[in-house]
């Protein structure tokens, strides 16, 4: 082969990725600047301008803007929707103001100082009005990323780029620009839709389409970990796809996409380790080193262009510092948050590149705002990730997250033939509001050899896996179930344990059994045992219990959150039964509402077949008399979770009051 036909070769272009993903963080790290800038330096050094063996649209740069594109999917993938939807309107307030301040900022720069016209300074504005998370990475290093303020700031990015990528799309039109394939913005023509309804179609397609499709195919067709990594990574390009026809970056349906299958991707799953580790690995490092092809020495020291990068720069600290600050004090933020807000919020590079190439293409910018971009966005790099490292350290050690139920369900493997997918279902009910893993674990004992433990739990990691579930089953050899699920939940850090009961056993007996009931009365965190009858479920009953104390209130809470997560997973009616006497407990979801008297004798016949009863571990345990015979009778047509949190799961011992007494339905 020809030096010449090498020179530009995917080889040789695999290779100086390589090399410069590898080299640019050593020397950085010897320089002790950040890693960022080292990749950066290595493409700037490899590329059209310095030693000419890279170019922009080669294979690296190919490979970085996919990794612009995987940096956003990331943030959306695990962008924290629960604590999101409770800051909802703060992020699209802070989003639109991180957009306008800076904006109005750049417009009047682009007018009064540049002298541009009203195009060319609304093109100014959207380059600076946007931001990219370049300093994500070390924000998640940092152990950050679920503060408040960080998902203020990686919510407020898709607002930004949006509507600054609207901008760019009405001054393009102004502009009468008709090159869609570099601006990507004359809605409207060449068969393109126009960008509102183009827009609205994304919506639909990431926010409707891709969940339920996500949840079809990971429950029906795509059971291997590989499989599942590969649709992500087609559902991010699908996203940017669509975000190109409808007239703005593939960004933005990058991260869109990346929202569309958040539920489906367990924060502590293995699934979510494979994302990271791919981006981290290539993807990202690759968009970085491609910025650096992009950058002329010679141009970027010309002191006209170094000025105008200072006003830049300045623009992007007041625009997005003035900006944060205002957030922090109407939102009540400490200073430290609304500092990493800032620090998040100037880092500058997807939108911005895009806007100031259309703008050199369509004449609206000369060479040297060009130019000057370039060297702001190298410096927005610096002060990125400097000012993130700097308010992490002012924050000090991140704060110790309380688990929430749902974060990791510790579920042991069902011995009972033929429950392994309906406690399957069960124990991811209570892990999807929270987006959290379950994992299936078994516990060999002497009563119980390793090998049919083993299949056992093949056969529950089988179950859990076919419902869409990303799990990894573990395996436990101890002396007795009590240590090996305890310790287990320990070193995983586990949330609840699901404790599934043989049913024959618990109408036989009674009581969970000497094992679980051991477990129940030792673990750190909440349990639910689950006896699973017959009949299929046909909606949720819970019942509430005396509440008139701390600790019983407290497991009725926790009761009460189990049954709406169980009503909400399965997708039945959801009925509460309050003790006479007592408060209803609050609730998030519809539900219908019964009453009933404690300690009044009664049976069980009000209830049917087909319900799934929950009820908290202050039931079990504190109950009067009722006939053995009765309850045993109760029992055989009934599903039941008994629910308690940290140490106060007892073994069940007969009889259950608030399963008795006159139940009438009130509304």
């Amino acid at each position: 082969m020809l030096a010449s036909e090498l020179k530009y070769s995917v080889e040789l272009g695999l290779l100086l990725l390589g090399m410069t993903i590898l080299l640019g963080p050593i020397v950085a790290l010897k320089l002790r600047i950040p890693a960022l800038i080292g990749l950066i330096a290595m493409g700037t050094i490899f590329g059209p301008y310095v030693l000419h063996w890279l170019r922009p649209g080669g294979f690296v740069a190919t490979v970085g803007a996919a990794g612009l594109l995987y940096l956003m999917f990331i943030a959306g993938v695990e962008l924290d929707l629960k604590e999101f939807n409770k800051r909802r309107n703060q992020a699209i307030a802070f989003g639109l103001l991180t957009f306008a301040v800076p904006f109005v900022l750049s417009v009047a720069v682009g007018a009064w100082y540049l002298d541009l016209g009203v195009n060319g300074a609304a093109l100014v504005g959207a380059m600076w009005a946007s931001h990219t998370l370049v300093a994500y990475p070390e924000v998640k290093a940092s152990g950050h990323d679920r503060n408040p303020a960080v998902g203020l700031a990686v919510a407020a990015t898709v607002i930004t780029d949006v509507l600054a990528l609207v901008v760019l799309a009405v001054a393009a039109s102004s502009a009468a620009i008709d090159d869609t394939a570099e601006v990507q913005a004359s809605a409207g023509e060449d068969g393109a839709v126009p960008l509102w309804l183009g827009l609205g179609i994304l919506a639909v397609f990431c926010f409707v389409v891709i969940p339920r499709l996500t949840t079809w195919l990971f429950t029906h067709l795509l059971h291997a970990r590989t499989e599942r990594f590969m649709w992500a990574l087609t559902a991010m390009a699908a996203g940017g796809v669509l975000s190109l026809l409808a007239g703005v970056e593939g960004l933005v349906g990058a991260f869109l996409a990346g929202l569309g299958i958040n539920r489906n991707v367990p924060a502590r799953g293995e699934l979510m380790d494979r994302i990271e580790f791919f981006g981290n690995a290539l993807f990202v490092p690759a968009f970085l080193v491609s910025v650096g092809l992009t950058i002329d020495p010679a141009a970027a020291f010309d002191p006209s262009t170094l000025w105008l990068a200072i006003v830049f720069t300045v623009v992007v600290l007041v625009g997005k510092g003035g900006a944060a600050l205002i957030a922090g004090l109407v939102f009540k933020l400490d200073r430290t948050e609304a500092a990493m807000m800032a620090a998040l919020t100037m880092g500058q590079a997807a939108a911005t590149l895009a806007v100031a190439q259309v703008g050199i293409s369509t004449g609206l910018f000369d060479e040297r705002i060009f130019n000057a971009a370039v060297v702001t966005v190298v410096i927005s790099v610096l002060i990125t990730t400097y000012g993130t490292r700097f308010a992490a350290a002012k924050m000090g050690p991140p704060a110790v997250q309380v688990s929430r139920l749902g974060d990791h369900v510790l579920a042991l493997t069902p011995v009972e033939t033929g429950t392994a997918e309906r406690c399957a279902r069960l124990a991811t009910a209570v892990a999807n509001e929270d987006g959290g893993l379950v994992t299936p674990c078994a516990v060999s004992t002497r009563s119980l050899p390793r090998d049919e433990a083993k299949e056992l739990l093949v056969g529950f990691e089988n179950a859990l896996t076919h419902l869409g579930h990303d799990t990894e089953a573990v395996l436990r050899v101890a002396e007795s179930l009590r240590a090996g699920v305890t310790e287990l939940a320990e070193e995983s850090d586990a949330s609840v344990l699901f404790l599934p009961v043989p049913h024959e056993r618990l109408r036989r007996e009674l009581g969970l059994g000497d094992e679980l009931a051991r477990i129940g009365a030792t673990a750190k965190v909440p349990c639910v045992a689950a006896a699973i009858g017959d009949p299929e479920w046909q909606r949720v009953v819970v019942i509430t219990g005396d509440t008139r104390a701390f600790m019983t209130a407290e497991d009725t809470i926790l009761a009460a959150e189990v049954a709406q997560r169980a009503a909400a997973g399965l997708e039945l009616p959801l009925h509460v039964l309050v003790a006479e006497g007592t408060e209803r407990p609050v609730l998030e979801t519809e539900a219908t509402y019964g009453s009933y008297e404690l300690r009044a004798g009664a049976t069980f016949d009000q209830l049917g077949d087909g319900d799934l009863v929950v009820v908290p571990g202050h039931v079990i345990a504190d109950a009067g008399f009722v006939d053995r015979d009765h309850l045993r009778a109760g029992l055989t047509h009934l599903s039941m979770l008994v629910v308690a949190d940290a140490g106060r799961l007892a073994s069940i011992r007969p009889p259950l009051y608030p399963l008795t007494g006159t139940i009438s339905a009130t509304r």
